[in-house]
């Protein structure tokens, strides 16, 4: 039994849904899946009920889930009673790596974890979603590994401009208009953006986005937002039910392999930049180079933009 099994469970019981468990893990669906039945094997019982409503605890699950917490608990409070102990002046050690991510990026991530998993199964991978400027500040502080992020072209910082953090760009990917295959406006060919104010628009809810947005269209007050929401199936769904415009990338349609929407290019739009933040103070270790590699492997080959 490991411990992130536990928090698995406790997160699935939480949210009540392994796509939503599996987003806020940084955890691939068929991964987090695959972590419970050997939850489950581990303890010869069944720790929930499936159904296509979601999941919910058995009575066995409410018990599992009631101790896991108290296990949690202790295994926390052993982390923290360690760290007066801890060797703060040493290098941090290759069996430990600190990533942040953008929001957006987070989407990513869960087939590139996953694979670096089964190369570095002793490598303790700790994930924080931030806004860029803090990344970039922890980065400076040598607080964090590395940054896996998208940014905006127009993205600016003191500390990159500084030489202190190095954004190295892989790719680039414009916003474009995402609607539904059904929709009339599938026949256009490109909108202004004094077009899309006309229509309904679903919206991503995390702070990048919104300001992402803010700085496309000026005040989003004047704009018809019917849904705010950070699970991409809503997200989705309001496109092809609702008839609404997202506002997205390629690379997203692609990420998630929806079919029954297109993308549609936006007049004087701005691009997403993909890659990624380092610190210039200090050297890649050899763990924070491989899953450099195979982010880049699963974004040129895995996701064609």
């Amino acid at each position: 039994m490991r411990i992130e099994h536990l928090y698995y469970l406790v997160e699935i019981a939480k949210t009540k849904s392994i796509t939503l468990s599996a987003e806020h893990l940084f955890i691939s669906q068929q991964g987090l899946s695959q972590a419970i039945q050997k939850l489950e094997a581990d303890l010869n019982v069944a720790l929930f009920r499936r159904s296509r409503q979601g999941v919910s605890l058995t009575e066995a699950g409410n018990l599992a889930v009631e101790k896991a917490l108290e296990v949690i608990l202790k295994y926390e409070e052993l982390l923290e009673s360690m760290e007066p102990y801890s060797r703060i002046d040493t290098p941090t050690s290759n069996d430990k790596l600190i990533i942040s991510t953008t929001p957006h990026m987070s989407h990513y991530l869960p087939p590139i974890l996953d694979s670096f998993r089964e190369k570095h199964p002793e490598v303790n991978l700790h994930i924080e979603e931030e806004k860029p400027e803090d990344i970039v500040t922890m980065l400076n502080e040598g607080l964090i590994d590395l940054g896996l992020v998208s940014l905006p072209d127009y993205y600016s910082h003191p500390l990159l401009k500084n030489n202190q953090v190095h954004f190295e760009k892989f790719r680039s990917n414009e916003f474009s208009a995402c609607v539904a295959k059904s929709s009339p406006l599938a026949k256009k060919i490109m909108f202004k953006k004094s077009e899309i104010r006309k229509y309904p628009i679903v919206s991503y809810n995390h702070k990048p986005y919104i300001e992402i947005l803010t700085r496309m269209f000026g005040d989003l007050s004047k704009l018809n937002i019917i849904a705010k929401t950070n699970s991409r199936e809503i997200y989705f769904n309001t496109i092809i039910h609702s008839k609404a415009i997202g506002i997205t990338t390629l690379s997203d349609v692609n990420l998630f392999r929806e079919n029954s929407v297109v993308t549609i290019p936006i007049k004087e739009s701005f691009c997403l930049d993909f890659g990624w933040l380092i610190s210039n103070q200090q050297p890649l270790s050899s763990t924070t180079q491989d899953l450099l590699e195979i982010f880049k492997t699963y974004m040129t080959i895995k996701l064609p933009f």
